[in-house]
């Protein structure tokens, strides 16, 4: 607009003759006139603003009138105007409405006539339709440089769940689609949701502040947007008390506080600073720029839950299975230590026959603890998540093969699977370490002199029994960890755990499962 309202005063002066003329814009925000164009004014008398009743331009606002005479005559001249002036100023109107000031000037002793205000009057009316067509341009571009950012936003979401490079990601595009000098987006901190934690930043901001601040919400335009939970619009930040400047910067014209909500929580704020008035297009973008934040933020923190949450299930999982497994024929190594050295004065072959076992037990733990590395590795999670099928030994045989490790040669071990079919391999694990835990407790704790184990399989289910004759199991052990994994595995696969008084002494554990026969290849 500014190089085509130039050439419209310097023809307009060429025209009728004036040395010096100037077009000025009315601001309704501030009630001023602001100067957009000027041909040979000097610098130092020209003014970028003019409020009303003051100069030339200031008097045709005030009065709405056309005027024409010595500029010296103006009730409250505001430049230094060679003597003798002769001016006119004629109002720029569109629709009705005062859009600005046009003025001429021409030195002594010439005047300006008649003629000359008619046409300049005339010249009045192609700056008003310079000036509209120049604005109607510009909200077109403003219109569409909103569309680009909401668009712009919106894609932040499907980015990434990391939530400070969505911040920032959303700060830049702001200040890079809307050309808002400063823009801040600080959340409420978690630990404090009386203050407001800034270390997001977009423009000038984030090249001179570098560090984080805080502020609280009982402070400040942008802690005014949270108490108040509705947007803070401030076109003159010196005249409102509440603005709060960052140490080491020059204070902004103007300033707008947008809060982002989600639901009936306030997160934080979406705030832009600039030079120029704020309208309501920039807040009615901003506040859709804010719904997009809102959603994104909570998604984000959503994500980020969901994944502590799968990270603990996957420990608990771990442990577990390092419970169940490892630690238990660990127990079993620690028994069969305990006893070996007066097991070797009293009979070298039992003593060896106890190294035999403690061997087999520490092969059959390093196996253990294969599988569950195996089972952490990247490969071996992509190839479960591609559903390909690894080979193992079947339930039967890895039972037999753990049992006969675990169980001491004076205790009598019964094992009848009668028609056991193979069943899911999440339900055969299951199984395999109910056995084990039940087998670990009786021995460590019981005392057996024998111990069965039976399946029996139905159309439904399968019920597998774990029976020894020792002194019981007491209170302690039925709430221990060992106990709970029991139940929760097979919970989790649709099962149940039962602990029975075995007859005529001991302890019998009933575990059930629903039937899940594996597939045939």
């Amino acid at each position: 607009m500014e190089p085509l309202l130039s050439r419209i005063v310097e023809r307009a002066c060429n025209l009728i003759g004036a040395d010096d003329g100037v077009i000025g814009l009315y601001v309704p925000e501030r009630d001023v006139i602001r100067t957009a164009a000027s041909h040979k004014i000097p610098a130092d008398e020209l003014l970028d603003e003019l409020p009303r009743g003051q100069g030339l331009t200031g008097r045709v606002l005030e009065t709405g009138q056309p005027l024409r005479g010595y500029y010296s005559d103006l009730p409250h001249a505001a430049r230094k105007a060679p003597e003798g002036m002769h001016v006119i100023g004629m109002p720029i109107r569109a629709h009705g409405q005062l859009i600005g000031v046009f003025g001429i000037g021409t030195h002594a002793p010439r005047t300006l006539d008649a003629r000359a205000q008619e046409l300049l009057e005339i010249f009045a009316r192609h700056a008003a339709i310079a000036i509209e067509n120049a604005r109607r341009y510009s909200e077109e571009k403003r219109r569409a440089s909103r569309f680009a950012l909401l668009a712009r936003v919106a894609a932040l979401g499907a980015a990434g769940p990391d939530l400070d490079s969505l911040l920032q990601n959303a700060a830049d595009a702001v200040h890079d689609t809307l050309d808002y000098p400063n823009v801040d987006i600080p959340l409420l901190d978690p630990e404090d949701p009386q203050t407001l934690l800034i270390r997001i930043r977009g423009g000038e901001y984030k090249r001179l502040i570098k560090h984080q601040d805080r502020l609280p919400i009982s402070q400040g335009i942008m802690g005014a947007a949270v108490r108040e939970r509705r947007r803070q619009l401030v076109n003159d930040v010196a005249a409102d008390p509440r603005y709060v400047c960052p140490p080491g910067v020059q204070p902004p014209l103007a300033e707008l506080a947008i809060p982002i909500v989600y639901g009936d929580e306030v997160l934080g704020v979406l705030n832009v600073e600039g030079d120029r008035c704020f309208d309501e297009l920039d807040c009615a973008s901003l506040e859709i720029v804010a719904e997009n934040l809102g959603m994104a933020i909570v998604n984000s923190r959503l994500f980020e839950r969901a994944t502590e949450a799968a990270v603990l299930e996957e420990r608990q999982r771990l442990a577990r299975d390092l419970h169940d497994s490892v630690t238990q024929i660990l127990a079993s190594m620690s028994l069969i230590t305990q006893s070996l050295a007066e097991a070797w004065r009293r009979d070298a072959a039992e003593g060896e026959r106890r190294i035999e076992r403690l061997g087999e037990l520490s092969r059959l733990a390093f196996g253990e603890m294969r599988g569950l590395l195996h089972e952490l590795s990247p490969r071996s999670s992509a190839t479960r998540a591609a559903g390909t099928p690894s080979k193992r030994p079947t339930f039967p045989h890895r039972l037999r093969r753990m049992m006969s490790a675990m169980v001491p040669a004076q205790v009598e071990l019964h094992l009848n699977l009668g028609d056991y079919q193979p069943q899911a391999t999440t339900h055969e694990d299951a199984l395999l370490r109910v056995c084990q835990e039940a087998v670990s407790n009786a021995i460590r704790h019981a005392s057996p002199s024998s111990i069965r184990i039976e399946t029996l399989l139905s159309s439904s289910g399968i019920r597998l029994s774990i029976t020894d004759d020792g002194r019981g199991i007491g209170e302690a052990t039925h709430q221990g960890m060992g106990m709970n994994n029991m139940r929760e595995r097979l919970s989790e696969l649709g099962g149940r755990l039962r602990i029975l008084p075995g007859l005529p002494q001991g302890t019998q554990i009933l575990a059930y499962l629903p039937r899940f026969d594996r597939s045939k290849p």
